[in-house]
């Protein structure tokens, strides 16, 4: 109940300079410094009220506190890199970069986090000029084709223990640390290009790494340590048990805050082949490793918030092996028969098979009591696939359960489109392109993958990655499908 609505602005520039030297006739030296500032949402209408430990409850914006959080001021963020050829046949370079990347911050947390319980973001705190409260069915009464909402008090402070206008509630309420900064990363790569027959092709493998700093992760800093929380058997919504250990006020205080870490590590190789005999291609292989504490930005908060690292493990999008290969033909003109049927042809074909991705992000705190895919045949029925077996899993004997966060991967993909192009010339500067393009050739089944691909406790995965993506149920990954096209090229 209550205006949700709010209209913020946020302020945003940077500067940057950057030069390049040659230092010698074979190194090359590039560097740059930047800065940017990304300051806090604000709002002339003064109705954004954020919960501040600190002050012992919620305070409002432009009228109480300046900002939501204070501004960052120290985003400085230097770059440097280079480029080596060892010899004098400049058939081999060497080329490494290490530079920090300081990240706009993202607005959807601090006004639309959608979390298992009421504190969704400022807009919703039970205060200030525009408080909000949630209602259940009980509230109001039903008249004919229409609700009527009973008569309220507005608990300016969502205190009940200081407002008598609060009467028994207790709220759920929204917070952001103030010490919330700007999150960057470190990036950084090494590899070495090699080129083979006056460049007919290339091959370069090197090394890439990421490491973030200050991302954002949402704490429930009224939980109890140890994990108190439960989900109501009656709301479904995360109550607590008992005394609250801090603020015994307010129910859940759900807190923004820039303590996450990530880090990403890659071999990635390329081989590039340049026009041999009307073929053009490419080879790229990725290993890669991802992790961090949480990965999405809404709706999730650690099982247990005062112990983060508990969360650590692999990230939700970690994809350890993936292949991908292109190439074209220019398929060679044939001096028999007409030139405008032998002629013009073009073959191209995109091939992708990557590893599955973690789908037991809500796993944390079931023990693992048996291997999950023992007797799994991973065959398809009408149901989708059984892809673990559900009975593997327990609930831990401890809080937090010996399984730890999205060791459990999903089904791979493999995909191979394939098209050809007839084209035909019109006049010298128009020519029609006639196209059939197919999509999964080979019609394989390219099973959802990823956190929630698998229905809840019942290890079966009963949907096509694309469609779980939200695509149409056409276009690559999906069941075999085709299309045909006629371009006009002036």
């Amino acid at each position: 109940m209550g205006n949700a609505e709010r209209k913020v602005v946020v302020n945003g520039f940077d500067f940057f300079a950057q030069d390049s030297w040659q230092l010698t006739r074979r190194l090359n030296v590039n560097w740059g410094l930047r800065w940017d500032y990304f300051g806090p949402l604000h709002s002339s209408h003064k109705d954004l009220a954020v919960f501040i430990p600190s002050a012992g409850g919620i305070k409002i914006q432009g009228n109480g506190i300046g900002d939501i959080f204070p501004p960052d001021k120290n985003n400085f963020a230097p770059r440097l890199g280079f480029a080596y050829q060892p010899t004098s046949r400049e058939d081999l370079v060497v080329r490494g970069a290490f530079g920090v990347f300081y990240d706009q911050i993202n607005m959807n947390p601090f006004l639309d986090f959608r979390p298992p319980n009421a504190a969704d973001g400022l807009e919703d705190n039970p205060a200030g000029p525009s408080a909000v409260s949630t209602y259940s069915k009980s509230v109001y009464t039903w008249q004919p084709n229409t609700y009527i909402f009973n008569p309220i008090s507005t608990c300016v402070t969502g205190n009940k223990a200081t407002d008598p206008n609060c009467g028994s509630s207790i709220f759920d309420v929204f917070s952001v640390n103030q010490n919330f900064r700007t999150p960057y990363f470190f990036n950084y790569n090494l590899n070495v290009q090699k080129s083979f027959g006056n460049g007919m092709a290339v091959w370069q493998v090197g090394y890439v790494g990421s490491q973030g700093r200050k991302l954002s992760i949402m704490l429930d800093i009224n939980q109890l340590a140890g994990g108190a929380e439960i989900i109501s058997p009656i709301t479904g919504n995360l109550t607590t048990e008992g005394a609250l250990s801090q603020f015994p006020n307010y129910g859940g205080i759900n807190q923004l805050n820039s303590i996450g870490t990530s880090n990403y590590n890659a071999l990635q190789s390329t081989l590039r082949l340049r026009a041999w005999h009307g073929l053009t291609s490419q080879f790229v292989y990725t290993w890669a490793h991802a992790l961090d504490e949480i990965t999405a930005y809404r709706g999730v908060i650690p099982r247990d918030s005062t112990n983060l690292k508990a969360e650590y493990g692999n990230g939700d999008f970690d994809t350890r092996h993936n292949f991908s290969a292109t190439f074209t033909w220019d398929i060679p003109g044939s001096s028999h028969g007409p030139k405008i049927l032998t002629h013009g042809w073009q073959v191209n074909s995109l091939m992708t098979f990557h590893g599955g991705q973690p789908i037991d992000g809500v796993r944390t705190g079931f023990d693992q009591i048996a291997n999950p895919f023992a007797g799994i045949s991973h065959s398809f029925n009408k149901s989708g696939v059984t892809w673990i077996n559900p009975n593997s899993f327990a609930p831990g004997a401890t809080f937090l359960g010996n399984l730890r966060r999205n060791q459990i991967f999903g089904p791979g993909f493999s995909d191979v489109d394939l098209s050809v192009f007839k084209n035909i010339p019109i006049t010298e500067r128009v020519k029609a392109q006639f196209r059939i393009e197919m999509f999964n050739t080979f019609n394989r089944i390219n099973l959802a993958s990823g956190i929630g691909a698998t229905g809840p406790g019942s290890g079966v995965i009963a949907d096509t990655i694309g469609d779980f993506n939200g695509a149409p149920g056409i276009g690559p990954g999906e069941a075999f499908n085709m299309q045909l096209g006629l371009k006009i090229i002036f």
